[in-house]
C-alpha cells in the first residue's frame, strides 16, 4: 500500500461534504446532550453485554449511571472500530485523548461532555466541524414532521408497519386513530398510503424504505386475496406464516405503486432476523441468515421497472448477489454497507467488488445508520479511508497489470465524488445538489 498516495486521495476525500442518506437520527434534537446518550448506541451495549453479561439490564434513563457503568468494560473494545469511532468523538468533539478513558475518570468525561454538548449551538457547530450537507430521516407514518428542517433534514418513511404489522390489532387501530378513517377494507389501506405519502412529500420526502426479514418473497396478490386476509385479521383470527407472506407481498406492491405514482425510490434493507437473542440489550437481539435470496424480489423489481431500488443487503452472503443484480438490473443500486457490515473488513471487499463490475453512476458509497450526529463523521471516516485505499490499489495495478487501462488521481476522485455525491444527488433527488 503506498501510504502518500492513500493519504493524498483520503485528505481530498475527508474534504467533500458529508451526504448521509439513512439515519435514525431524532430532527427534533439531533446530537447527544452528554457521553451517556452516545454509550447508550446499541453498538457499545451489546458488545459490553456480550463481554460481561448482565441480563441487559442497562441504565437508559440515567446517562451518567450508564457513562459509570460503561467505562470499565471499555477495556475489552479498544482494538474494535466503535471503540475508534468513540475515540474520534471525544478527541475532536470533546478534546479528550484516549488515555483520559480511565475508568475512574468516569464523572470528568461525563461532565465535560455535558458543557460541549448540552449546548443550544452545539449542533449548529457540529454540523459545520463535520461538513455535513444532508440527513436522511427514519420515520414512521404518524411522526411529527412539523417544524422540520428540510433544507438540512430530509424525511423517509419506514414501510414496516402497513407490510408486517397489519395483522395487529393495536396497530390498525393506531393508524385508524391518526388517520381518523377505519380500515375495512384494502381500499381503505390503499388510501391511507396515499395519505401517508401525500404528507411525507409535503416535507420534502426522500423515499420508502423497509428493513426486511430474510427470504421475503414477491408475487402477484389480487384484492380480493387480500382482502379475505383482512376480514380475518378484523375478526381477531391470527395469521399464520403463510397468511403473513401473502400480504406481505401485497402490501409490498402497493407502496411500489405510490413510489411509482410520486415519483420516489424504494430503499429495500434485506434479511434481518428479529430478536433472535432473547437476552440482548434493545437494538441487540437481531441477527441475520446467510440462507436468504434477492431472488424472492424478482416480482417487484420487474414490475416496477420505474422506480429506483436503493438496496442495503445485511450479511456478506449477499453481496455478490447485490453486486450481480446491479450488473443486470437497470433499477437495483447498491447502497452503503449496513449494520454487521459496516465495519472496514466487509467494506473493504465490498468496495472492490462493487468498483470492480457495477457501473460507477450507480453505487451509492456510504450511509452511516447513526442515531446522534456526532456519529456521522466517524463512521464516514472510516469508509472514506476504505475507499482511499481501494483507489488507490487500482491506481497502481493500473501501471503495471497487463489488461487494465491507466487509472489517474483525477479518475479516483471523480469517482469516489460519484459514489459520496453524484449518485446519492441523482438517484434519491436531493434538492439542489441535482
Amino acid at each position: 500500500m503506498n501510504n502518500a498516495l492513500v493519504n493524498e486521495l483520503y485528505e481530498r476525500l475527508d474534504s467533500l461534504p458529508i451526504l448521509d442518506i439513512h439515519t435514525h437520527v431524532n430532527w427534533k434534537t439531533g446530537t447527544a446532550r452528554n457521553i451517556g446518550e452516545i454509550l447508550s448506541y446499541h453498538y457499545y451495549t451489546e458488545l459490553a453485554n456480550s463481554a460481561e453479561f448482565q441480563r441487559g439490564d442497562f441504565p437508559f434513563e440515567d446517562p451518567e449511571e450508564l457513562t459509570r457503568l460503561m467505562l470499565p468494560k471499555l477495556r475489552f473494545l479498544r482494538h474494535t472500530v466503535q471503540y475508534d469511532w468513540l475515540m474520534m468523538i471525544s478527541r475532536e468533539y470533546l478534546g479528550l485523548e484516549a488515555e483520559d478513558w480511565a475508568p475512574e475518570n468516569w464523572k470528568m468525561i461525563f461532565d465535560r461532555s455535558v458543557e460541549v454538548m448540552d449546548r443550544p449551538e452545539w449542533k449548529d457547530e457540529l454540523v459545520a466541524q463535520a461538513g455535513i450537507e444532508r440527513v436522511f430521516l427514519t420515520n414512521q407514518y404518524d411522526d411529527d414532521l412539523d417544524g422540520l428542517d428540510e433544507d438540512f433534514y430530509t424525511p423517509c418513511l419506514r414501510a414496516e408497519p402497513f407490510v408486517l404489522w397489519m395483522d395487529r390489532p393495536q396497530e390498525r387501530q393506531k393508524m385508524e386513530a391518526f388517520f381518523r378513517r377505519p380500515i375495512r377494507s384494502v381500499r381503505d389501506f390503499r388510501a391511507i398510503i396515499e395519505a401517508t405519502f401525500e404528507r411525507f412529500m409535503a416535507h420534502g420526502m426522500g423515499y420508502a424504505a423497509m428493513s426486511i426479514p430474510a427470504n421475503f418473497k414477491t408475487f402477484p396478490v389480487s384484492d380480493e386475496e387480500a382482502q379475505r386476509l383482512l376480514d380475518r385479521a378484523i375478526a381477531g383470527e391470527v395469521w399464520g406464516p403463510s397468511e403473513r407472506e401473502v400480504w406481505g407481498a401485497y402490501a409490498i406492491a402497493r407502496l411500489g405503486d405510490a413510489c411509482r405514482r410520486y415519483g420516489r425510490p424504494f430503499h429495500l434493507m434485506i434479511g434481518v432476523d428479529r430478536e433472535v437473542y432473547a437476552q440482548g440489550v434493545p437494538g441487540g437481539m437481531d441477527l441475520f441468515t446467510s440462507v436468504n435470496s434477492l431472488r424472492g424480489y424478482d416480482y417487484l423489481l420487474n414490475t416496477y421497472w420505474d422506480v429506483p431500488f436503493p438496496t442495503a443487503v445485511l450479511a456478506d452472503t449477499s453481496g455478490l448477489e447485490l453486486v450481480a443484480s446491479a450488473w443486470i438490473r437497470h433499477n437495483v443500486y447498491p447502497s452503503g454497507h449496513w449494520w454487521y457490515t459496516n465495519q472496514p473488513t466487509d467494506i473493504a471487499r465490498e468496495i472492490r467488488r462493487r468498483l470492480d463490475t457495477v457501473p460507477s453512476n450507480k453505487i451509492i458509497g456510504y450511509f452511516s445508520d447513526a442515531y446522534y450526529l456526532e456519529f456521522i463523521l466517524p463512521k464516514f471516516r472510516m469508509y472514506k479511508f476504505e475507499l482511499a485505499v481501494a483507489l488507490a490499489e487500482r491506481m497502481e495495478r493500473s501501471l503495471i497489470h497487463p489488461n487494465m487501462e491507466p487509472f489517474t488521481l483525477e479518475d479516483a476522485l471523480e469517482l469516489a465524488e460519484d459514489l459520496l455525491i453524484r449518485n446519492p444527488a441523482r438517484i434519491i433527488g436531493i434538492p439542489n445538489l441535482i
